[in-house]
């Protein structure tokens, strides 16, 4: 079993990173091929020196319309070097396939996992978990906005103290992330308007039930500013994916989450970066592997899957990227638009579990994945 085969399942079948996709972060730049920390890679604007703390009121949700995860460029142009310009420098170094004063990759990997992007951007999973995924599902970015647009999932940024002001600069603004769930399907897809009331799935509420209890990914005011229109938060989140009726948990350390607020009702040009730690997303992924093709339940045929994944780490999951160390976390970078719908007011129901084949006796069920080895 190639990781080849199951990413676009696991992915794809989950609707991508709940897309949640689902980040904080620090990067660097230079020009030597040997890499180097000249620290001016591309990073999210500082907060605005003196600005007042913005006035919280009633919160603006915004749900995300379109997902971009690397394969086109803003303006939705199939290109292979897309993801170079999706994410943050977060390591403060821009790195080659040349460069010598970085972290150690896993063994057998290619020395091109560690070449960044643009200024620097950090966007190991671009360059390449997402050609793995396209190489075997060609429409995969296209199927998973297409889900956004019909309403199949969603993730909404839910803030206090944006203004309409396109211009606007204040610190102390406060926030959470909320996971759409399937829209209402006695209804029109979703407009993305502020007559849209999407539910919210129940797995990243603090008390699992009502909205009310708040999330359990919330802004820090401390890092969370708007400086001339552009929003910027910087925080741990952990993004719930629904993967065959399991919850799947990401975590996107280091990270950052910008957009453009020009327009009051708009989130454009908005970016996701941050670093997946390769062993939590290798434990996350194996816990419902089973569910996803049986024959993932054997150590050997997901170990290799493990494997693979590991090849994929450029970066330390602490944000560092260090020579002498061995790397343990995959950088990401993800762009979006998002608009604003009408403040969430319904949980969607708690779905529950599909049986885990890996448990579950063999003459228990079908193994609908059981061709597929």
């Amino acid at each position: 079993m190639k990781l080849r085969r199951f990413l676009p399942v696991a992915f794809v079948g989950a609707g991508l990173l709940g897309v949640t996709i689902a980040a904080q972060g620090c990067s660097s730049s230079s020009s030597g091929t040997t890499g180097g920390s000249g620290g001016g890679g591309l990073k999210p604007p500082a907060p605005p020196a003196g600005a007042a703390a913005a006035t919280l009121g009633t919160p603006r949700t915004f749900a995300l319309k379109q997902l971009l995860l690397g394969g086109t460029d803003r303006t939705g142009a199939p290109s292979d070097s897309a993801w170079k310009a999706y994410g943050y420098d977060l390591d403060n170094k821009t790195t080659t396939a040349k460069s010598t004063d970085v972290c150690t990759l896993a063994d057998g990997a290619q020395k091109a996992a560690q070449t960044d992007g643009n200024q620097g951007i950090d966007n190991a999973f671009g360059e390449t978990i997402l050609p793995i995924i396209t190489s075997v599902s060609p429409t995969a970015e296209t199927d998973i906005n297409k889900s956004i647009t019909d309403g199949s999932f969603t993730i909404m940024l839910d803030i206090q103290g944006l203004a309409d002001d396109p211009a606007q600069n204040n610190t102390g603004l406060s926030g959470q992330i909320f996971a759409g769930g399937q829209y209402d399907p006695n209804k029109a897809a979703p407009a993305f308007d502020l007559t849209t009331d999407w539910p919210v799935r129940p797995e990243l509420l603090k008390d699992m039930k009502t909205i009310a209890s708040g999330s359990t990914v919330q802004f820090d005011p401390a890092n969370t500013y708007v400086v001339a229109g552009q929003f910027v938060t910087k925080a741990d989140l952990t993004l719930s994916l629904s993967v065959g009726g399991t919850a799947l948990s990401l975590s996107i350390h280091q990270a950052i989450i910008t957009f453009q607020h020009s327009d009051p009702h708009t989130a454009a040009t908005g970016t996701i970066a941050g670093i997946i730690n390769t062993e939590e997303l290798i434990s996350g992924l194996k816990s419902v592997a089973g569910r996803l093709q049986k024959s993932l339940c054997e150590g050997s045929a997901f170990d290799q899957i493990a494997q693979e994944i590991r090849q994929a780490s450029d970066i330390m999951s602490d944000g560092s990227n260090n020579a002498g160390a061995s790397c343990n976390g995959i950088s990401i970078g993800l762009g979006f638009v998002a608009a604003e719908i009408k403040h969430p007011d319904k949980v969607a129901d708690l779905a529950a579990p599909s049986p885990d084949p890996c448990t579950t006796p063999a003459d228990a069920g079908t193994d609908a994945g059981a061709g597929d080895q």
